[in-house]
C-alpha cells in the first residue's frame, strides 16, 4: 500500500513536471513575436487583459465545482480551487482528456468514486465546449449587421447545442463517453440547478476572456466591438481544443482568430492579439498553478470514510 501510495505520488509529480515544462516551451516558443507585439499595444490595456485572464481562470474553477459539488465533492473552496488549478496546467499536454483525468484523480484524494469523479469532469468540460461553441456562434452573428437573416440556421445549431446542457441529454452523453472509454460503472446524474449554476459560470469566463480580446484590439480594430471579440475568441478557443494533437491548441486557435476576424481586422492585427492573448493566457495558468502549489501542493488521498455509504444514482450504486 505504502509503495501504491509512494508510486501515485511520483506519477502526479511527474504529471505536473511535464505540464509545466510544455507551458514553458508554449511561452518560450512565442517569446520573440510576443515581445514584437506587445510594443504596438498600450501598457494597461495589456495589464487590464491579464487580469481579465486571471479571473477568467478563477471563475472557470467556479463552473467546475458546481458541477463537482453536485456528484458529492465535499472539500471545501480551498480545496476545490487546488485541484482545480493544478489540474489545468494538464491542457499543455497533446490530448483533450489530460485536465479531465487530472481533475477525476485528484477529486478522488477527497473521497469521490472514480465513476463520480469522471462523471463531474466529463460534464464540467462538456459545459465548457457548449457555452463556447453558444457564446461563438451568436456572438459572431449578432455582432455583424444583417448575418442574422443569412445564417439564421447558426441560431438553429445554437439552440441544439445547448439542449445538450438538458440532464437527461447530457446523461446520454456521459454514457456515451464511459462507453467509449470502456468504463463499466453507471454514471452519476447530475440535476438541472448545478448545470445552470455552471453554464452561468461559464459564460461570464467567456465574457472575460472576450474583454481581454477586446482590450487587446480595440486600438488598432475600432470597429471591433465587445460582442464579436467575445464571439471569435470563444470559437478560437473551440477550434484550438477540438485540434487535439496541439497543446493548448497552438497555432489552431491563433487561425481561427484571424478567420473570424478578417473582416474587421487585417491578418497582422489579429495575429498579434492572438500571439499576446496566448502568452497571456499562459502566464494565467502558471499564476493558477502556483496558487495552487501554495494552496497545498499535490492533493493526498483522504482516508476512506467510515460513515454512511455514498449515495447511489437511479441506475445504482456507482462504484
Amino acid at each position: 500500500m505504502a509503495v501504491g501510495h509512494r508510486m501515485k505520488t511520483v506519477v502526479r509529480w511527474g504529471f505536473l513536471a511535464i505540464a509545466l515544462a510544455l507551458l514553458v516551451w508554449a511561452v518560450w516558443a512565442t517569446w520573440p513575436d510576443f515581445v514584437a507585439a506587445l510594443r504596438e499595444l498600450n501598457a494597461l490595456d495589456v495589464t487590464l487583459a491579464l487580469v481579465a485572464c486571471i479571473v477568467a481562470l478563477l471563475v472557470n474553477a467556479q463552473s467546475w465545482r458546481a458541477v463537482m459539488r453536485s456528484v458529492g465533492l465535499t472539500a471545501g473552496m480551498r480545496d476545490s480551487m487546488r485541484v482545480f488549478l493544478l489540474s489545468q496546467v494538464g491542457k499543455y499536454i497533446p490530448g483533450a482528456v489530460w485536465p479531465v483525468l487530472a481533475q477525476a484523480e485528484f477529486a478522488r484524494d477527497h473521497g469521490l468514486s472514480r465513476a463520480r469523479a469522471m462523471t463531474g469532469s466529463i460534464v464540467a468540460m462538456v459545459v465548457g465546449v457548449v457555452t463556447a461553441a453558444v457564446v461563438g456562434s451568436l456572438g459572431l452573428v449578432f455582432s455583424v449587421p444583417g448575418a442574422v437573416a443569412q445564417y439564421w440556421w447558426v441560431l438553429v445549431v445554437a439552440g441544439a447545442l445547448a439542449c445538450m446542457l438538458l440532464p437527461p441529454v447530457l446523461h446520454r452523453v456521459v454514457r456515451l463517453a464511459f462507453r467509449l472509454t470502456r468504463r463499466t460503472e453507471q454514471p452519476a446524474r447530475i440535476g438541472s440547478w448545478p448545470l445552470l449554476a455552471s453554464a452561468a459560470w461559464s459564460l461570464l469566463m467567456w465574457l472575460l476572456l472576450g474583454l481581454q480580446a477586446w482590450l487587446l484590439l480595440h486600438r488598432a480594430a475600432p470597429s471591433v466591438d465587445l460582442l464579436l471579440a467575445t464571439g471569435a475568441f470563444a470559437f478560437a478557443w473551440l477550434v484550438g481544443f477540438l485540434v487535439i494533437v496541439a497543446p493548448a491548441g497552438v497555432g489552431a486557435r491563433e487561425a481561427a482568430l484571424v478567420l473570424a476576424l478578417a473582416t474587421v481586422a487585417g491578418p497582422a492585427e489579429a495575429l498579434s492579439m492572438a500571439l499576446v492573448s496566448r502568452v497571456l493566457m499562459t502566464i494565467a495558468d502558471s499564476v493558477g498553478l502556483g496558487i495552487g502549489l501554495a494552496l497545498g501542493g499535490i492533493p493526498r488521498r483522504a482516508p476512506r470514510s467510515t460513515g454512511p455509504a455514498e449515495p447511489t444514482g437511479p441506475t445504482g450504486p456507482l462504484d
